[in-house]
This record gives C-alpha cells, sequence and structure tokens, in this order.
C-alpha cells in the first residue's frame, strides 16, 4: 500500500507542471520589455559617450527602470519570467556601484557577481582580480541579450511546451499496466 500511494504522488508531481498555468502564457506587450532593455543601454552608451555620469546617475536610472518594470508588471505589460530577470539584472548593477566603503557587503557582493557570471557566462568570477569588471559587464551584456532573445521567442516558447506537453500527455500509466508494475 506505501508502494501505491508513493507511485501516486511521484505520478501527481510529476503531472503538476503540465497542468500548471504557464507564466508566459498571458499575451505580453514585447515592446514594453525591449523598452525596459533599450533604457539600460542607452543609459551606459550616454555615459560611455559623453564622460559623464556616475554612480548618482547610475542609482538614478536603476530606481526609474525598476518603477518602470513594475508598473509594466502591473499593467501585465511584461511577464512574471522577465521582470524577476530584469529586476535581477538591476540588483546585479546596483551591486556594483553602490558603495561599500567598509567592506560589509563585500562577502554578498562576492557571492552574487560569482552566482551571476556563473549562470550567465558559465564562469567562476575572477573576484577583485584582473578582469573581474569587464567580466560582470560581459555578463550583463549577455544577460540582456538573453533577455531579449526570451522575448523574440515567447511564441516559439509557448509552442514548444504545447508540443511537450501533447507529446507525453500519454504518460501516465494505464489502469491494467500500473497495478502491474506496483506489485
Amino acid at each position: 500500500m506505501l508502494r501505491k500511494i508513493l507511485c501516486v504522488g511521484i505520478l501527481c508531481i510529476l503531472v503538476l507542471p503540465v497542468l500548471a498555468e504557464d507564466p508566459a502564457a498571458t499575451p505580453v506587450d514585447k515592446k514594453a520589455g525591449y523598452a525596459l532593455l533599450d533604457s539600460i543601454g542607452q543609459m551606459f552608451h550616454e555615459m560611455a559617450m559623453t564622460g559623464v555620469g556616475g554612480q548618482e546617475k547610475l542609482e538614478k536610472g536603476i530606481l526609474q527602470f525598476m518603477a518602470d518594470a513594475k508598473k509594466a508588471k502591473e499593467q501585465k505589460r511584461i511577464d512574471p519570467i522577465f521582470f524577476q530577470r530584469y529586476a535581477h539584472l538591476l540588483a546585479i548593477i546596483k551591486l556594483i556601484v553602490a558603495p561599500d566603503p567598509g567592506g560589509i557587503l563585500g562577502s554578498i557582493i562576492d557571492r552574487e557577481l560569482n552566482q551571476f557570471v556563473g549562470e550567465v557566462l558559465g564562469e567562476d568570477w575572477k573576484g577583485s582580480g584582473a578582469g573581474a569588471i569587464g567580466q560582470v559587464a560581459d555578463a550583463i551584456a549577455y544577460e540582456i541579450i538573453d533577455l531579449q532573445m526570451y522575448l523574440d521567442n515567447l511564441e516559439m516558447r509557448e509552442k514548444l511546451r504545447k508540443d511537450w506537453d501533447k507529446k507525453y500527455s500519454d504518460a501516465l500509466p494505464k489502469k491494467k499496466e500500473a497495478g502491474a508494475a506496483i506489485k
């Protein structure tokens, strides 16, 4: 009896993702997502071209970008997946530019940057060594590109998910086979 309950429990766990609502299933306004991504690029481009900016401009920009993202999410113009990844990107940028004169946040910043660089580039972060800032900048650029690709492929993603669900919709064992497998 315990085996039957365990098997049914495992089957339920496997079927839940198929039955769960996909967070990207609601139509989104891709233009809103593209505008959010472009705003980051535009700010850094302006700062690079003019040589003017610094921490104050970055801080103001990041706060505005987050406010815009929250508004777009509330209006359902971006989906929760895009929002979470975009918010994480802004948090990484803030960690880099935020002053930490006493080094109090050092271990947290190191851990977050190592995780971010690892997830995006598949590399260990170089830490405070040579090339570390360039490596994080590279990871930020790739994350922006990945988010743009995410927006570009929302319809394909949804189609593939439906195809996947259809392909494995018969994955539940037939009653006769299930009873035989459990014994």
